[in-house]
């Protein structure tokens, strides 16, 4: 058999080149924690500096000691224009906008932490369904399930509530460790809209988050 042209050899390898593409996802981690999660590629971060730096503005009672317990936090969102502000305010986003974070508990936390103050994490949920007032905001659990992972267990919920008359969507998982000392909390959130507009790539975001937990 005669020996192949070089052009050919070398266009069969720009061809075998291109079937592998471009990956579509990119990972962020913390291989301390034993914690990851995927993202699409053309998203922007926004870094656990400048989430760190934006909690510490804080002059809420407790902020300071909490962020002392932060051992790592990460963000995203399609938009560059959203920042580290944007993630802490929990305003309602017209595009989707990625928090993970992992931090040890207080000693009370430890006692007291459950599946109920799990899905309390953000907004008083639980204290909304079994407790709800006049002032209680209008809302939806569309879903609550257990997750159990190496590292870890707990609840993910997803539930849509009305703030000032816009309603956003929130797919949120949290998470005790197995020695009950750290929690884990992610959440991907934007406005129903938009949630609706990018389900198929926030649920793929959400299912990725993974607990292996520290070795």
């Amino acid at each position: 058999m005669g020996r192949q042209p070089k052009f050919v050899i070398f266009a069969s390898l720009l061809a075998l080149l291109a079937s592998c593409g471009t990956p579509s996802q990119k990972y962020a981690a913390s291989k301390s924690e034993g914690v990851y999660f995927t993202v699409p590629v053309s998203w922007h971060e926004i870094t656990g500096a400048s989430l760190n730096a934006q909690e510490a503005r804080s002059t809420a009672v407790g902020a300071a000691e909490k962020l002392a317990l932060v051992k790592w936090q990460d963000a995203f969102s399609v938009d560059p224009k959203y920042g580290a502000k944007d993630v802490f305010s929990f305003k309602v986003t017209s595009q989707p906008v990625v928090f993970a974070r992992v931090r040890v508990l207080f000693p009370d936390e430890v006692n007291a932490v459950s599946y109920n103050s799990l899905r309390n994490v953000i907004v008083p949920l639980t204290d909304w369904v079994n407790y709800p007032t006049k002032t209680t905001p209008a809302f939806n659990i569309i879903d609550d399930r257990e997750i159990i992972e190496k590292g870890a267990r707990g609840v993910r919920t997803i539930y849509s509530l009305t703030q000032s008359g816009e309603e956003q969507t929130v797919d949120q998982t949290a998470l005790v460790s197995a020695d009950r000392q750290k929690i884990y909390v992610f959440v991907v959130r934007c406005s129903t809209v938009c949630y609706e507009k990018y389900k198929s790539a926030i649920t793929k975001i959400a299912d990725s988050f993974t607990v292996r937990g520290t070795r």
